[in-house]
């Protein structure tokens, strides 16, 4: 399965990240870590997140976690560019 995904490790619940999509119509999911081996593994899973032709992407963490954050697109055809906002 191609996908684009960042590590964002263990991350507060309230923690924003901005995702700045160009090239393509993207599935932007955040995915704890166990949701995202699922995931990988072509199991069933869960995910918080939706699919997004504007940008920017404001994603924000549900809860205390190890989190995943996943563009599902075709990795070829889009740029991405992930950042923590603080405020």
């Amino acid at each position: 399965m191609e996908h684009l995904y960042w590590d964002l490790g263990s991350c507060a619940g309230g923690a924003q990240f901005e995702v700045a999509l160009r090239g393509s119509t993207a599935r932007v999911c955040l995915m704890s870590i166990d949701e995202y081996n699922a995931y990988v593994d072509g199991d069933e899973y869960e995910y918080h997140g939706d699919f997004h032709d504007m940008s920017p992407v404001i994603v924000e963490v549900p809860h205390d976690d190890h989190w995943y954050l996943v563009v599902d697109s075709y990795p070829r055809r889009i740029r991405v560019v992930v950042e923590q906002v603080f405020d």
